[in-house]
């Protein structure tokens, strides 16, 4: 902008003109673009968050939504109701299930619902529905991105779909093949329907935890695809676990939400508060009397060596990690309350101050991001196969490690001990931080082809950080959804879609040619990394990771997976005998770590005992003609999140 006009002395004033710096006017930065999205949410189940104080704000990062028709006809047409709205990675469709129809989604562009921070929470109101699911998933995707130092992106860059009333029951899960979070809703029970009435109807797309949950799930399978093969019981339950992790921190960095537990709690976070339950509204309304799961214990369990449900399971890795945090939080805030109690750490009577409150508040949500970034970031640490709660904790010591060689709040020996406890051991020789830490490769000769492979990642991943690159070659709609069609007509379809793009080829021509690239590296030094010579690799994942130290320092890796199979004449339920390895390479083209998961005959040995377990349990030992993909059947996300309430 520039305008132009006589002065004082008939000379012309440029203002925001390099001629006339001197002058107090300045153009309009080109860049208006707002960094924050405010939207409202139910921040706790509708059953326990209808007062004013659990209906919270949250920022979510601003992307530009597109709203169009997901039918056949022209998005032009004057009476043409929007059905979907998308940005580069979520798309919200409402199919709602009852009627068979889809729904019209909201604005959130419009000025009357973005000038009041979005729509008012309700559990009446669907297009609010619409705005929860939104909400919640983007901000999960936010802290992946931080977390990793890069944009998530889904399988061939496709947008995951949310879909808020998909159908009708008690569950609510991910489908891989139809790249989607499907959301149930179902009436409380008669007899038993908690806080809820009898026959009301119960939405899941409501519950920020069941949310963050499936979309967890969503991005867990994105970033480690095998994972669905459950080839030991800590596999399916890594997944429920650390989906349970993620909504449960998540949760706890919203500040109004942490005051309100250190207010009621009176700064103690080992005592329960319904913001430690996950699914509190759910389990109510199905008739258990009380929410799904809880962060504060895993009591009424079978021993950790014998457990093999996998949320009972994972309910010990979710303890052990909440755990670790309150260990952490008390180191942090430890001076807080001396100096609050005048050393005697003795709070007295009666409610806190509220300056105690807010400080204490702030240390709380602080220590949350921290414990869910470690988390996260611990999947760049784990091996592509074949993951135990062991490798988990590992990884993230060796994640939090990498970035913060201090630790001041001690959360590496909080999390070791917490682990400990639960007899979650890691294999290693002592239970000492440097010797629970992945062991790093020797350091040798850079290789100057790895290095310019890892250097063309991270610069491409750098273009896509910068707000200052516009995004373009965004991922075309889903596919159009007929009208009045039944959800298994257009599921159908959908799987068609997913099965023709298998053979998809990244759309990002750097990607493809790091992708050849690697691939020849890495089949001519199988033999130096360990690799087995003789079965096929298969290059599963590559990630650049971009992240900044506490001492400001940036830390640039390329993250690898490879994984090999190998053919077995045997029963083992479905269950591929695979191999696998991850890679961390630096810029200077030295492998930092290599995270090794070898074909050995232990291994089997494990495999064949646990497969052998799961007969023993379900009957199938007993059948003359068993499925022989039983156990991948019975572990699915959709079926493992369907005997969740039972």
């Amino acid at each position: 902008m520039r305008i132009d006009g006589p002065g004082p002395d008939g000379q012309p004033l440029r203002y925001g003109s390099r001629a006339n710096r001197g002058d107090p006017m300045r153009a309009t930065p080109s860049d208006t673009r707002p960094e924050k999205r405010p939207l409202r949410i139910f921040g706790l189940d509708p059953m326990v968050g209808r007062a004013g104080d659990y209906r919270i704000t949250v920022d979510i990062p601003y992307r530009d939504l597109t709203l169009t028709d997901a039918h056949e006809h022209r998005d032009d047409d004057p009476d043409n109701e929007r059905t979907t709205f998308f940005d580069d990675r979520l798309q919200v469709i409402d199919y709602e299930a009852i009627s068979g129809r889809l729904l019209r989604v909201v604005d959130l562009d419009h000025p009357h619902v973005a000038l009041q921070h979005g729509l008012e929470p309700s559990e009446s109101d669907p297009q609010f529905h619409q705005q929860m699911v939104y909400a919640v998933a983007s901000r999960v995707l936010e802290n992946f991105d931080r977390a990793l130092g890069r944009r998530v992106r889904f399988s061939n860059g496709k947008r995951l779909r949310l879909i808020p009333h998909a159908f009708r029951g008690r569950n609510a899960y991910y489908d891989h093949k139809l790249n989607a979070v499907l959301f149930g809703f179902f009436e409380a029970d008669e007899d038993d329907p908690g806080e809820n009435l009898a026959g009301q109807l119960v939405f899941t797309c409501l519950s920020h935890d069941i949310i963050a949950h499936e979309v967890t799930h969503a991005l867990l399978h994105r970033l480690r695809p095998q994972y669905q093969q459950p080839t030991n019981p800590h596999v399916p339950a890594l997944h429920e676990a650390f989906a349970d992790v993620v909504a449960l921190l998540q949760r706890i960095t919203f500040p109004e939400l942490a005051k309100d537990l250190v207010r009621r709690n009176r700064g103690d976070l080992s005592r329960p508060h319904p913001l430690l339950t996950i699914g509190a509204q759910f389990g109510a309304a199905a008739g258990l009397g009380t929410a799904l799961r809880s962060a504060l214990d895993s009591k009424g369990l079978r021993s950790f060596a014998t457990e093999r449900e996998p949320h009972a399971l994972g309910r010990w890795l979710l303890s052990a990690v909440y755990e670790g945090f309150v260990r952490s939080y008390e180191e942090r805030s430890a001076d807080l309350i001396r100096l609050a109690t005048g050393g005697s750490g003795r709070l007295p009577d009666g409610e806190l101050h509220p300056d105690l409150v807010n400080r204490l508040a702030q240390v709380c949500t602080r220590t949350a991001q921290v414990v869910l970034t470690m988390c996260i970031r611990a999947t760049d640490y784990l091996p592509p196969v074949d993951p135990t709660f062991s490798d988990f904790l590992r990884a993230m010591v060796t994640a939090d490690y990498e970035l913060n060689r201090a630790d001041e709040g001690g959360i590496r020996a909080a999390m070791i001990e917490a682990f400990r406890v639960r007899g979650i051991r890691p294999d290693a020789e002592s239970l000492a931080v440097d010797s629970v830490l992945l062991q790093p490769e020797p350091k040798g000769a850079p290789d100057a082809d790895l290095a310019r492979i890892v250097a063309d990642l991270i610069h491409w991943n750098t273009l896509r950080l910068s707000r200052e690159v516009a995004e373009d070659g965004l991922p075309a709609p889903s596919t159009p959804v007929p009208e009045a069609a039944p959800i298994q007509q257009w599921a159908a379809e959908m799987v068609e879609e997913a099965n023709e793009s298998e053979a998809f080829i990244d759309p990002e021509p750097v990607r493809r040619d790091v992708a050849k690239r690697l691939t020849g590296w890495l089949d001519q030094h199988r033999h130096t990394l360990g690799l087995d010579g003789t079965e096929r690799l298969v290059l599963e994942g590559f990630h650049p990771a971009q992240r900044v130290s506490p001492s400001g320092e940036i830390v640039s890796e390329l993250v690898v997976q490879i994984v090999q199979k190998r053919a077995v004449n045997e029963d083992l339920g479905g269950v591929a005998w695979t191999a696998g390895m991850t890679l961390v390479c630096g810029l200077d083209g030295r492998v930092r770590y290599r995270i090794h998961k070898p074909f050995t005959d232990a291994r089997l040995g494990q495999l064949r005992a646990w497969v052998a377990a799961f007969d023993e349990d379900t009957g199938a030992g007993w059948q003359s003609e068993r499925d022989p993909r039983r156990l991948v059947q019975a572990f699915t996300l959709r079926a493992m999140d369907q005997r969740r309430f039972r």
